[in-house]
């Protein structure tokens, strides 16, 4: 692991996701990089000519508020209990979620992870959109947290999956991360249909884990109409550390269709709950 991406917004999530980051970084020799976004709606204004009219450093209000955000962050990572990682802060001036994609692909980034609130309704879709887009985009893995968490002890996974071929892009940065913890995975397929049999999605899962090459691993079969509440009741029930599942890349119908599990677990879970976006 080389170097974790913390998005922050100076929130009570975004300080607890900073927290795990620190338990894992120090435990890695990973580089922590705390990244701040100030929105400045006035940067996109363009004239006819498709030229901008506005440079957001000749406002004097943006240069107060990185000037103040700059403070903020100084005074994070000067706090004695970061003194033992290599941690630094960047503030960007533009989209959140295009900046934090931006900063993966320019910093080597290995792992993202961020704070997200409990929401629900119509706050959900408006408030949990970056996180979602970066959850289903990000080309490294990411892990949401809600609470402040130790990521230095995690010794049980709940993998949640859907036994198809795609997921074959996830498993080994999911195998990576068992064998860091030395983790015990437990493994579970939820499904919604009165034609399929237990038996035959126990199968399933027995030539899934010998194709891909998992080890250490218990299995579960559960139908249930409700995919994503299915599989926050089974991390519950065995006390999980963590949870982790793919997330979906796509649009439209199929985003609907095939996102939402990951979307709703993400949003709900009261666990760290880790991801990869599935192409």
């Amino acid at each position: 692991m080389k170097r974790i991406l913390v998005p922050t917004d100076f929130s009570e999530e975004a300080n607890n996701a900073l927290l795990a980051a620190h338990s894992l970084a120090s435990n890695t020799d990973s580089s922590i990089l705390l990244l701040h976004i100030v929105e400045d709606p006035n940067a996109i204004s363009f004239n006819t000519m498709g030229q901008s009219q506005y440079d957001s450093m000749e406002n004097v209000y943006v240069l107060k508020l990185i000037e103040k955000t700059k403070e903020k962050l100084q005074t994070i990572i000067d706090d004695p209990k970061f003194a033992d990682i290599d941690i630094s802060y960047k503030v960007d001036i533009g989209n959140s979620y295009s900046s934090i994609i931006e900063h993966i692909a320019s910093h080597e980034t290995s792992l993202i992870i961020m704070g997200t609130t409990g929401v629900s309704g119509l706050e959900e879709i408006l408030v949990g959109s970056v996180t979602d887009k970066i959850v289903r985009h990000a080309s490294c893995p990411v892990i949401t947290v809600k609470k402040c968490k130790d990521l230095s002890k995690v010794k049980n996974i709940v993998f949640a999956t859907d036994l198809k071929e795609d997921q074959s892009q996830i498993i080994e940065d999911l195998k990576k991360l068992q064998k860091y913890y030395d983790a015990k995975l437990h493994i579970i397929k939820v499904y919604d249909s009165v034609w399929l049999k237990e038996e035959e999605v126990e199968e399933r899962i027995k030539q899934f884990t010998l194709q891909e090459g998992i080890t250490n691993f218990s299995t579960k079969v559960m139908r249930d109409p409700d995919e994503a509440a299915a599989i926050m009741e089974y991390a519950a029930d065995l006390d999980a550390d963590m949870i982790a599942m793919g997330s979906h890349d796509r649009h439209g119908l199929l985003h609907l269709l095939a996102g939402h599990i990951s979307k709703d677990v993400v949003n709900h879970a009261h666990r760290p709950i880790w991801t990869k976006s599935i192409k």
